[in-house]
């Protein structure tokens, strides 16, 4: 008897759509096929997640506002107080010092040891009337230099006195005077280069060539000239020739030397159509106008806030330095403040803290300013903040 085959096929068909169906059910529900088993057994482990590596600027941003304000400032340093400062100097924590007289490089070795961030050591040391360090020998005035040395030998002149100020550990030289003579009477008598812009700028540049090679930093001053003044801001108020003026003589050489990229010295005088009326340190304006000529990266100094030229009190006179964008708030005092100074610079930090809390001062300018003063010192402001 044959056996029908139609029964067989539909059987065999069934089996087929419950398999393919029951296939596509473990899929829908994610369940593990035999080949799933090793993977969920055995799951990848996900890569770790590397921190973002803070920047250089972070790393000043998140330095206390007191270490922050305390590289800003510079007050003066004398030999025989060096003990006694060393103390208030480092508790402040002031970013340099400005030596007023012959220190012993063994004296400035020990004075440094006090800081948590290693100070730069200022001086000046233009020459002439203005020398602090006199033992290794007098230097002509830049008058004197134009007038009785080629470029050359005035080179040969500045780089033997530049390195013997980097063996006692001097790091920052507040020289060349870059004013273009004009005025009589001539307000910094001995200390300009001549009244041709082009001497002023080659003389100037063979000063800091010699300096830069024996690893000193200069600072041209004092922008935007003092060459048409008739008074030292050191003993009062002074103005200039107007701006229009200025740009066609007394700018032209920070325009030339600036290829250089040392740094920058801001004066005290007015400068109509510039500051306001105001002392071309307070001028937001005048330094803008300093950055713009080809100083954008370098570290920029006020003139000394205690000039007679300077109304106020001091704590009053850096804010207003700050807010305008100076980097570095220059405080000479009399060796007879010895006994002030602590209190000046402590009022200085407070009120200037105040002000980065209430806005008076932007925390992101002021840090973008303390990373031009450490990149300058070479010091890593990430190993600071660790």
């Amino acid at each position: 008897m044959s056996v029908s085959k139609k029964p067989l096929i539909i059987i065999i068909s069934i089996l087929l759509v419950l398999a393919t169906a029951g296939g596509m059910y473990a899929v829908l529900s994610n369940k593990p096929t035999k080949t799933d088993t090793a993977t969920e057994s055995n799951p990848s482990t996900p890569a770790p997640v590397t921190p973002p590596k803070p920047t250089t600027l972070s790393c000043v941003e998140s330095l206390p506002n007191d270490v922050l304000i305390g590289q800003k400032i510079m007050p003066a340093l004398f030999a025989s107080q060096v003990n006694t400062l060393k103390a208030p100097f480092a508790e402040t924590k002031v970013g340099g010092v400005i030596i007023m007289d012959e220190i012993s490089a063994s004296d400035i070795t020990a004075f440094k040891q006090g800081f948590a961030i290693t100070p730069n050591i200022a001086t000046d040391q233009e020459g002439g009337t203005v020398q602090r360090y006199k033992s290794a020998g007098i230097m002509p005035g830049a008058t004197d230099i134009a007038s009785s040395q080629t470029p050359q030998q005035a080179y040969t002149t500045y780089l033997s006195d530049a390195k013997y100020l980097e063996s006692i550990g001097i790091t920052t030289n507040f020289a060349p005077v870059v004013d273009v003579a004009s005025a009589e009477p001539n307000p910094l008598p001995g200390r300009m280069y001549s009244s041709d812009t082009k001497v002023v700028s080659e003389y100037a540049g063979q000063f800091i060539q010699a300096t830069q090679k024996a690893n000193v930093t200069p600072v041209v001053k004092h922008f935007p000239g003092l060459g048409t003044t008739t008074t030292n801001t050191d003993n009062g108020s002074a103005t200039t020739a107007p701006l229009a003026s200025l740009k066609t003589k007394d700018i032209l050489p920070y325009q030339s030397l600036a290829k250089y990229n040392s740094d920058a010295m801001i004066s005290n005088a007015i400068v109509p159509d510039l500051t306001n009326g105001q002392p071309a340190i307070w001028s937001p304006e005048a330094v803008a106008l300093l950055r713009s000529q080809g100083y954008s990266n370098s570290v920029i100094y006020t003139d000394s806030l205690t000039a007679n030229a300077i109304p106020g009190t001091i704590s009053d006179a850096a804010l207003k330095t700050w807010q305008a964008g100076v980097d570095v708030a220059l405080i000479v005092q009399r060796k007879q403040d010895v006994n002030n100074i602590h209190s000046i610079l402590q009022t200085t930090i407070a009120n200037a803290q105040v002000a980065l809390t209430n806005g008076q001062l932007d925390k992101t300018k002021v840090a973008e300013s303390v990373l031009r003063i450490l990149q300058r010192k070479n010091v890593d402001p990430c190993a600071i903040a660790q």
